[in-house]
């Protein structure tokens, strides 16, 4: 009992190398856990795997869309103003008497037709704008 205790050696706190290592290599675990769950399918956030592409399309039908473009258009068609028709004397040749066949025919000039009507008067021009109000004067500190 007299014996006095043996002495403990001190405890060395661990490196920062052998701690990052651990860590690194728990993360790069973790890692390929969750992308090897993610390539099977059975992601809870992406929901489950969908069918390839080439099963899908030989079970639905192709989709048709129809769309209907509605466009109003309007159409005018300028009919010309018909000729004023001449008295039916004035367009026939007339002749003096039915038995001088020898005569030259004689022709009667239409009658002439009534001037056009004056175009409308020019509408006033607008007034002028009203002027720009002017600016508030610049205030600063000092004045």
């Amino acid at each position: 009992m007299t014996d006095p205790a043996p002495k403990r050696r001190p405890v060395r706190p661990i490196g920062a190398l052998p701690v990052w290592t651990a860590v690194t290599g728990a993360f790069c675990v973790a890692l390929a856990g969750l992308a090897f769950q993610v390539r099977a399918g059975d992601d809870p956030a992406l929901g489950a795997a969908k069918a390839p592409a080439a099963q899908v399309a030989a079970t639905r039908p192709p989709e048709i869309v129809v769309r209907r473009i509605e466009q109003k258009r309007v159409v005018t068609h300028v009919v010309p103003a018909p000729k004023p028709s001449a008295p039916a004397a004035s367009a026939t040749p007339v002749a003096s008497a039915p038995a001088a066949a020898t005569a030259a025919p004689t022709y009667v000039a239409p009658a002439q037709s009534a001037p056009a009507p004056a175009p409308a008067p020019a509408a006033a021009p607008a007034p002028a704008p009203a002027p720009a109000p002017t600016p508030a004067p610049a205030v600063s500190r000092a004045s």
